[in-house]
């Protein structure tokens, strides 16, 4: 279910909102949707990926966080030289859970 919501935004950015309603041939609140569904996305990835360089939170919780698959979640880590505390005992308990 959508609900509307209605911000106020600089002018400069109004303006590269019609710049892509434009270049996109659709409309401005379809433009608005697209920009802030990848800036929520971003958003919480950059939150998981803290709180796990913070060692607030495990892996898997941080994975959960970012809404990726541990996998993927670990090579964003990498990519930011976040370093993986990941272990082999955690490995096999992993092993464990998915195949018993």
């Amino acid at each position: 279910m959508a609900e509307g919501v209605v911000a106020r935004v600089p002018n400069e950015i109004r303006k590269d909102i019609e710049f892509f309603a434009r270049q996109e041939q659709t409309d401005k609140s379809t433009i608005i949707r697209k920009l802030l569904t990848s800036a929520v996305k971003q958003k919480k990835l950059d939150y998981a990926l803290k709180e796990y360089a913070d060692m607030k939170v495990s892996l898997g919780r941080a994975a959960e966080l970012a809404k990726l698959p541990v996998s993927d979640f670990m090579e964003e880590a990498a990519k930011h030289h976040i370093p993986v505390n990941y272990t082999k005992e955690d490995l096999r308990r992993d092993f464990k859970a998915v195949f018993g």
